[in-house]
């Protein structure tokens, strides 16, 4: 796959120094630009037109470099929100758990803890099993 990726990459450098190859009298060639601010309104000196391209293009990379790192910077943020907002979930959960253990001891009984609630009604539903069959092998003795 590297050499593949190596390849693609060749291919797309030799595409672009063909380009620039047939077309050196262009590159070359100097043009001088006006910027007219109605402030500031003098001539840029003159530049060859490769230079010009290379401005405009890194120009449009830096602006794209600057959009990227700000969405970066708000995905950062968000995942600090959410983290903020689970640590805090949790503690909400060990005080409720918390809570309930002083309930039941308040109360007298054996305290619960919140994740075993699942299964006391399992067990709930074992023993009510169970009387019904001692039952219902009492009446069969009988």
């Amino acid at each position: 796959m590297k050499k593949l990726k190596y390849a693609f990459w060749l291919i797309i450098i030799g595409f672009f120094g063909v380009v620039i190859a047939q077309n050196w009298d262009y590159f070359t060639t100097e043009n001088s630009l006006k910027l007219n601010l109605y402030v500031y309104n003098e001539p840029i000196p003159p530049m060859t037109n490769g230079a010009i391209i290379a401005i405009c293009v890194g120009v449009s990379v830096l602006i794209m470099l600057l959009f990227y790192f700000a969405s970066r910077y708000e995905t950062y943020r968000a995942k600090k929100t959410i983290n903020s907002l689970r640590h805090g979930m949790e503690e909400g959960k060990k005080s409720i758990s918390d809570l309930q253990h002083e309930v039941e001891l308040l109360k007298g009984g054996s305290p619960t803890p919140l994740n075993d609630l699942s299964d006391n009604e399992e067990r709930a539903e074992n023993e009510e099993g169970a009387e019904q069959d001692s039952a219902t092998r009492q009446e069969i003795q009988s």
